[in-house]
């Protein structure tokens, strides 16, 4: 009898112990504790993330979004799964000088590629923008697809980092996680993440301190995850032989260690859009734009100057 109270005893403690974590919020970490250094890097990012942001209702989802810079051209900034408005401030203080900026943060709710495209316009709108270039990496690089799929007028030229073409390879490969995840913690989809940051994701990006700092300070939830990952999955037929989508000058960037997307689908994306210029980084992982930024800057500069209509990759 002892026996069975005791297991009955440590069975409830395990399960009060799994309620619980369910009501155990993810915080994010501090940038700035995590980093320990007063660089440029630092000075900039605390400099940027002080800016005042602009907030916007679109179909009962809240926007939150930057809008600044100077210039008669606007760079528009899409940012990946995890990311948010600030994920881009290593470009926007290179660019902003000369370009208008627009950089937001994705709302939990949006959960369809045309949910993001909406607010994403209404945004636009909003800020009496009519023509972008659009800058996107991993998932935003997949919505800026839809942009031009959508509204090829507004963007002038589009920027696909780091990312992926239509595509059921994802949806086939995490289906069983599909099922499983909304019924976790928080906590633990938190805590796995974590982990495979570290196994994968910071070794391909050289164990970049700054990587390794930003990244866990980016707000996070298990709705925002999966809401965001229905917008990766979310498949759609691209209109390749529309002329006015065929002329948007175009640039994929990508990196040929990157852990998050396979050789096929950077293969396929090359396929799917042949006029694409190319530029692949060297061992740089999944977000060169940070552990790489001065290099990335100085690609993006120079395809924003190019004429329409010259040619040539570059590896």
């Amino acid at each position: 009898m002892k026996k069975l109270k005791l297991r009955y005893i440590i069975l409830v403690i395990i399960f009060i112990l799994i309620a619980i974590s369910y009501f155990i919020p993810v915080k994010p970490e501090s940038f700035f504790e995590l980093y320990g250094k007063d660089d440029k890097y630092s000075r900039t990012l605390k400099e940027f993330r002080s800016r005042p942001v602009k907030y916007i209702e679109v179909n009962g989802a809240r926007w939150k979004y930057y809008s600044g810079g100077n210039g008669d051209k606007t760079i528009l900034f899409l940012h990946g799964m995890g990311g948010a408005y600030d994920l881009w401030w290593n470009q926007i203080v290179e660019f902003e000088n000369n370009y208008r900026i627009v950089t937001y943060s994705l709302p939990e709710e949006i959960n369809s590629l045309e949910g993001a495209v909406e607010g994403i316009m209404a945004i636009l709108q909003k800020e009496k923008i009519d023509s972008v270039y659009a800058v996107g990496t991993s998932m935003g690089g997949y919505i800026t697809q839809y942009l031009f799929y959508k509204h090829p007028a507004v963007v002038k030229k589009a920027v696909m980092g780091n990312t992926f073409p239509p595509n059921h390879y994802f949806a086939e490969k995490n289906e069983l996680l599909t099922k499983i995840v909304p019924y976790l913690p928080e906590v633990l989809i938190a805590f796995a993440g974590e982990l495979n940051f570290k196994k994968k994701i910071y070794p391909a990006g050289h164990n970049s301190k700054l990587l390794m700092s930003f990244l866990p300070s980016l707000p996070f939830s298990k709705k925002q995850l999966i809401g965001r990952y229905y917008v990766v999955v979310d498949y759609f037929v691209p209109d390749t032989t529309n002329p006015l989508i065929k002329k948007i000058p175009k640039l994929i960037i990508e990196s040929d260690n990157d852990p998050l997307i396979p050789p096929h689908l950077r293969k396929r994306l090359k396929e799917l859009y042949p006029e694409a210029k190319v530029y692949t980084f060297h061992n740089e992982g999944h977000f060169p734009y940070i552990n790489a930024a001065e290099e990335y800057n100085t690609v993006l500069k120079k395809f924003f100057n190019e004429t329409p209509g010259t040619n040539g990759n570059t590896e």
